[in-house]
């Protein structure tokens, strides 16, 4: 059985700024330092609109917690997860969370409390519990979300509100384990293939506001492609979970 040992957090940033700094602030500001191993703030590239705060942020750390900088070799989402994985160091568990806000990194320090309660396990904060709350979060992505949801949820025989979310604590041989070595497959293998192996999935409630700072690139159409990779992949990591 594995133990808690820290936790590695990986932001994601591209175009974030005042956002950015507000993550970093509440992740240091709400969880206690001797659970953090690292922040580690993963960029699409040095001169991205985010570049310049994240250099002020390591500059300026004067916590106990060590900031550092990443650079993605290559851009993109996808690709973001991929890289995400490789930098885990000196740590029990994993975390990746965006910088935009809209997941609550005050969850963190109620997700890690559940990880120290069941270090095997996978712990997703899910905005679609009863108890969670969400601002600005239009009926057709609620429905939309749900429905796919629910189709993953029967295709990977995992029970969960937010199997579309990759907020979510790792533990770090798990994700060794994983062999993720695709740099171009969909990031939702990341959700369920854990799960699809036999780790526990334990959800957490959790707050979501729509994004302030920049467009979100969230339409019907993005949404029935998203929704049919994760079907599609769903249905890929069952069939080679069988192999």
């Amino acid at each position: 059985m594995n133990t808690f040992d820290r936790l590695e957090i990986v932001v994601l940033a591209t175009t974030e700024q005042n956002t950015l700094k507000e993550t970093i602030k509440i992740l240091l500001g709400s969880c206690d330092e001797k659970d953090i191993s690292e922040i580690v703030i993963l960029m699409v590239s040095d001169e991205c609109p985010s570049a310049s705060v994240a250099r002020e942020i390591v500059k300026g750390n004067s916590s106990a917690v060590p900031i550092s900088i990443h650079i993605q070799k290559t851009p993109g989402l996808y690709p973001a997860l991929y890289e995400a994985t490789t930098i885990v160091r000196n740590c029990s568990h994993f975390l990746v969370i965006g910088s935009d806000l809209e997941m609550d990194p005050k969850s963190v320090p109620e997700m890690i409390e559940a990880s120290k309660k069941n270090p095997d396990a996978v712990i997703c904060a899910s905005k679609f519990m009863k108890s969670s709350y969400r601002e600005n979060y239009g009926f057709f992505h609620y429905l939309f979300n749900r429905a796919v949801n629910t189709a993953v949820g029967v295709i990977a025989h995992i029970k969960g509100t937010e199997l579309l979310s990759t907020f979510q604590i790792y533990p770090a041989d798990l994700l060794r384990e994983m062999n993720f070595t695709d740099l171009y497959r969909t990031y939702y293998q990341y959700a369920f293939r854990p799960v699809l192996k036999g780790a526990r999935y334990i959800e957490i409630p959790t707050d979501y506001i729509r994004r302030t700072e920049g467009a979100s690139n969230y339409n019907p159409k993005r949404y029935i492609d998203l929704g049919w990779t994760f079907i599609k992949t769903a249905f890929d990591e069952r069939k080679n979970n069988k192999k």
